[in-house]
Formats: structure tokens, C-alpha cells, sequence
């Protein structure tokens, strides 16, 4: 499967020699150098006066220079435009680091003003293990890179944080997992996920190996920023549970969904695949699956309930969506830290079917999927990358 990683700054930028740099991270974490298969650098920009007196240039972190384009060889048109310049092993000058600042510089030789609106590096990378995508909002695994590749389409990563680690683990068919400690409050970060917000359906599905079942309470997977978000899938003690809601501190209440298992009796050092979903206008509106069986559970209803998935903004700040932990929204204090390891966390915005349980509890990264598969059916493979 081929992935564009996109990196991307909106900064506007205006004068007559200007400067508009985009921040490459994560293609470190390919498995090896060989995925990536060619770097394309875009520039949308433009001149009022004539494009033919500019020009453009891009500096790669080794220090490289890629012209997009020299002066007077354009034509005399002015307004906006878009120019890419490709780099590929073949053409040669492909850069040895990717990481880093890409500098992108435009000048107008003829001393008029110029305008730099969005410029943006893509990283080709073909990789045997990545599967193929079916319409998720999120899917983050460790088994086709060592970092949280996205597999999704909503260009985000998750990234390292207090040295949180992938490691092998063929368990449950996989091949490598996030690993994290408690004692160290590790967790992997994407950026804010706004996707959910006001959905009346939504599923998840996480697997998960539990290195201790005596916490009260360690986030799996969560989009939830302690006192706002959406969801948080969690261990407690032995049992699984999965709560949708927020907490206002200002009114001393919240409207909330909860559903927590109440047999699973978890076994530290095992494997699960934990999968619930949401109907805000069924009866119950909560499901909880482990291990493709239906979980007995008990149900609590905060404040009206919930009919949508609720926004995940507080007074104008929204969380990060998260493995491993929960981080807090308007701080860096980190709550709920998970002891194990977890993989393959997905999201959509549908009820999975009984059909989807099934497959999900099969194995871990799984890359097709049941014939109905019915909350994606997408033929295609969907391209992911990240945006900062």
C-alpha cells in the first residue's frame, strides 16, 4: 500500500523576498529508508504584477536546494497559482534526512510583491505491510511502522511521548504493539479530532494486553481532555468499559453514557479485542464486545444522556486524541496512565455489525474484512498523512 505523508504550513506570507518553512517529523519512524519513494514540494503563491520575474526555491534539512522554479521561466500571467517540483532517488539530490525544516523561499526579481499562501512537503512510501483502509476516522498500529502511522484518512499521527515505545509482539496474529508504563505516564498523541462531534452513531475497537488488572481506572484509547472530550475506552481492575461524556466544573455536572463489563475478569500478560459501539437513538445505546462475544455489562446514564456524541471542546479548548493515557486539554498533567500494550485502535462514525465484531476479533491489523463489512464497503485504499 502507498501512503502521501503530507506536511503542510497556511501561514501567509507577503513581500518581495519571502520565507515559508514546513516541518517534516515521522518519516524516521519507517521501518526502513527504501519505503519512501519520492519527496514533492508545492507552493501555491501569488503576484499581482507577473509571475515571470520570480522565483522559488526549497532547502532540505541536509541542506540541499530544489528549484521549483527559476526567473523568466513562467509566463507573464499574475494572480495565484500552484507549482510542485518532485524529487525522486533518480533524479538525484534526494535528501539523506527528511526530518527537519523544509525552507521554501520566493522572490519577485522585478522588486514587486509577491504572497506565499500554503506551501507543503509530501513523503511517498510504499510498504508491503500497510493493509488496506475501509473508511475508518482513525486507525493507528504498530504493525507496519514503528511509529503511529494513521492508516486512516483524517491526516493525523500518533507520536512518542515520555519515551513510549512499539514493540514486537506476534500475540493474537500482530506483529508490533504500543507499549507503555504507568510508572512513567507514557502515551502516543495524534492532534485534535473533531470528527466525531454530534454523530449519532460511532464504534471503536482497540486490542488490548493488560500488564496489571488492580488500577482503578487506565485509559486505553480516549478523545478526551478530563473534564471534556468524547470518548474513553478503559481497563478497570479485571473489567472493560467504555464512557462517552463530559464533565462541566462550572455547573458541577455532565450528560454522559457509560458501559462497563462485569465478567470479563481480565488476565494480566493476555490479549483482547475490546469493540464498542453507540447509537444514540437505539435502545440500549451501548454495546460491549470482547473478543467478538457480547460482554455482560452494566449500564449508567449522567445527566439527559446522550443522543449525539457529544462536542469535545471545553471554554474553547480541545483535547488530543490519545493512547495509553488521557492528557488534559488546558495543561500538561496526564491521568488514567495504561500498563501493557495496545494495537490496531479504530474509529467510525457507524454502528459496526455483527459481521465487523467478527472480523475485528480475528486477528490484529488485520488488512480486509467481511464481505458486507457494511460501515465502510470502500474498494479503495485511502491515503493518510499529517498536516502541522
Amino acid at each position: 500500500m502507498t501512503q502521501n505523508l503530507k506536511y503542510e504550513n497556511d501561514t501567509l506570507v507577503t513581500g518581495q523576498a519571502i520565507q515559508s518553512d514546513a516541518e517534516v517529523a515521522g518519516t524516521s519512524l519507517l521501518f526502513t529508508d527504501s519505503d519512501v519513494d519520492e519527496i514533492s514540494l508545492y507552493i501555491t503563491w501569488s503576484n499581482q504584477t507577473s509571475w515571470q520575474g520570480c522565483e522559488c526555491y526549497v532547502i532540505d534539512p541536509d541542506g540541499n536546494y530544489h528549484y521549483v522554479f527559476n526567473a523568466g521561466s513562467l509566463p507573464f500571467g499574475s494572480g495565484q497559482r500552484a507549482d510542485v517540483f518532485v524529487i525522486t532517488a533518480a533524479s538525484g539530490n534526494f535528501p539523506y534526512t527528511q526530518d527537519g525544516t523544509w525552507e521554501f523561499y520566493l522572490e519577485d526579481q522585478m522588486y514587486n510583491t509577491c504572497n506565499i499562501i500554503q506551501v507543503r512537503v509530501t513523503v511517498k512510501c510504499t510498504d508491503a505491510n500497510m493493509p488496506a483502509t475501509h473508511n475508518e476516522i482513525s486507525w493507528y498500529g504498530g504493525g507496519w511502522y514503528r511509529g503511529g502511522v494513521d492508516l486512516s484518512n483524517n491526516q493525523n499521527h500518533v507520536y512518542p511521548y515520555n519515551n513510549a515505545t512499539i514493540v514486537g509482539d506476534t500475540g493474537s496474529n500482530g506483529a508490533n504493539a504500543f507499549s507503555f508504563s504507568s510508572a512513567s505516564s507514557q502515551r502516543w498523541s495524534d492532534g485534535i479530532i473533531a470528527d466525531y462531534n454530534n454523530e449519532p452513531q460511532w464504534s471503536v475497537s482497540a486490542w488490548v494486553k493488560p500488564d496489571q488488572n488492580t488500577a482503578f481506572k487506565q485509559v486505553i484509547f480516549c478523545n478526551h481532555g478530563y473534564v471534556r472530550g468524547n470518548f474513553q475506552l478503559y481497563q478497570s481492575y479485571d473489567e472493560f468499559g467504555l464512557f462517552l461524556g463530559y464533565f462541566d466544573p462550572t455547573y458541577n455536572s455532565g450528560d454522559s453514557e457509560t458501559i462497563v463489563s462485569t465478567n470479563t475478569n481480565i488476565t494480566a500478560g493476555d490479549w483482547y479485542n475490546v469493540v464498542a459501539t453507540f447509537d444514540g437513538n437505539a435502545n440500549p445505546k451501548l454495546n460491549l464486545f470482547v473478543d467478538g462475544v457480547a460482554a455482560s455489562v452494566s449500564r449508567t446514564t449522567g445527566g439527559n444522556g446522550l443522543t449525539t456524541m457529544p462536542d469535545n471542546s471545553y471554554a474553547g479548548t480541545a483535547p488530543d486524541q490519545t493512547i495509553g493515557a488521557m492528557k488534559q486539554a488546558n495543561s500538561s498533567t496526564i491521568h488514567y496512565p495504561f500498563d501493557g500494550s495496545v494495537d490496531a485502535c479504530r474509529t467510525v462514525n457507524s454502528v459496526y455489525t455483527s459481521e465487523d465484531v467478527s472480523w475485528l476479533s480475528s486477528g490484529r491489523d488485520s488488512a480486509g474484512g467481511p464481505v458486507v463489512f457494511k460501515p465502510y464497503f470502500i474498494p479503495q485504499n485511502q491515503t493518510a498523512g499529517m498536516f502541522q
